[in-house]
């Protein structure tokens, strides 16, 4: 009975992921999501953007009947204090303003908590699963917007025709937030598979991520490949090598489809982003001069900076700030520590939502990724699972990669 009663409350949980990941896939069929930066798009709908809102919360309230009478450690009731504490705060502030913004970050920070406190369990083959799904529906959906593209010029979301300008978001039909699902698959691809396998998946997740032209992923991309040649030179030079050749081969067909020399093409990628780089950029002189407005309880209206860990200050005070800083730092040393133990198929799953728990820390220097959907939802509901230790897995099992996406056999397992 136990383990039926488990499997209903699992249900709830992937429901809501489910849910979460595939809501947006509208965006690209129907060319909504704003005017004002997709000249070829239009505004979407407010019907459509209270969807996700709607469907999700009987779930939500599914998920809080599951949370009563179960017995939790002391950690998970100061984590779960300090995150009611946040979503409170900026949903009474968002009710004092009526900005949209505060209740989009106190919903989804609120349905991953109650979500990951109603579960016993989650089994990591259930998550490796998920992963799959999520690397199938990536790549397809990118393959799928660049062949319209180049076929019969269909513009995605970001996208200004007649210029290098065209940046591919896949089911997302969001560059920034698709990039970073990108990287969580990049962790995960890395460590589940090898051979061949490996190196297909791997180079056909990195032309995707260049293809979002997100420059505070590539950024971060360019760190973890620094960071892998220092120790695979070490190891294996050749797989290294390789991928340093791949990459500057890629840079240079760019190059040479727009008939530009590598100097001319960068100069030229340079003078297209130098307007979003100043949208990026964050008054601290206009802030610093009026402080005693906003430091205890932030500004009394939201200011939409790029930048949310500078914005973020500003918009909720200084108290508010730390308490959401010291819940982020304890998702990020939950996932290192979890890594660190963590055998079997669950490691490459650890490695993921760890490169993804690092850049959504990085690249919220340059991007509001509290608010991007559902990069905000999935970071914060596996980094709660970790944190209060509810995903299970087989500690001896094999912690060799394989080389096809399929389960790891039992017999593998026996022989272990």
């Amino acid at each position: 009975m136990k383990e039926v009663h488990g499997v209903r409350e699992s249900r709830v949980l992937w429901m809501a992921i489910i849910l979460c990941t595939v809501y947006q896939s509208y965006r690209y069929p129907l060319q909504v999501n704003s005017s004002g930066t997709s000249p070829t798009y239009s505004d979407t709908p407010f019907a459509l953007q209270a969807g996700k809102y709607l469907l999700a919360a009987p779930l939500l309230v599914a998920a809080a009947i599951q949370c009563f009478g179960k017995i939790a450690p002391l950690k998970q009731w100061f984590i779960a204090f300090a995150v009611l504490l946040l979503s409170s705060f900026a949903l009474l502030k968002g009710t004092e303003v009526h900005d949209g913004v505060f209740l989009e970050l106190s919903y989804w920070l609120t349905l991953a908590l109650v979500l990951a406190w109603s579960v016993d369990t989650v089994q990591v083959s259930s998550i490796d699963r998920y992963f799959k799904f999520l690397l199938i529906y990536a790549l397809a959906s990118t393959i799928i917007e660049v062949a319209l593209f180049i076929t019969i010029g269909r513009l995605p979301a970001l996208a200004f025709e007649g210029s290098l300008s065209v940046r591919f978001g896949g089911f997302l039909d969001d560059p920034n937030g698709f990039a970073a699902i990108l990287l969580l698959l990049l962790g995960w691809s890395y460590w589940r598979f090898k051979g061949l396998a490996r190196l297909s998946i791997l180079g056909s997740i990195v032309v995707a991520l260049l293809l979002t032209q997100s420059w505070t992923a590539l950024g971060f991309l360019a760190l973890l490949v620094f960071v892998w040649i220092s120790i695979a030179l070490s190891k294996r030079p050749l797989p290294a090598v390789i991928a340093v050749c791949a990459c500057t081969v890629f840079t240079f067909v760019l190059a040479n489809r727009q008939r530009l020399s590598p100097g001319e093409f960068l100069e030229n990628v340079l003078l297209m982003k130098q307007g979003s780089i100043s949208d990026h950029s964050f008054p601290w002189e206009h802030w610093a001069s009026q402080w005693t407005g906003w430091a205890l309880l932030g500004d009394s209206t939201y200011n939409p900076y790029e930048s949310w860990w500078a914005g973020a200050l500003v918009n909720f005070g200084v108290i508010w700030y730390m308490v959401f800083l010291g819940v982020i730092g304890v998702l990020i040393f939950s996932l290192r520590d979890a890594f660190s133990k963590a055998r079997g198929e669950a490691r490459p799953i650890y490695l993921g939502l760890l490169i993804l728990g690092c850049y959504f820390v990085f690249g919220s220097f340059n991007l509001p990724f509290p608010r991007i959907f559902p990069v905000n939802f999935i970071f914060y509901l596996f980094g709660f699972l970790a944190a209060f230790g509810k995903i299970q897995y087989t500690e001896f099992a094999s912690s060799q990669p394989v080389a096809l996406p399929l389960q790891y056999s039992q017999s593998e397992s026996s022989e272990k």
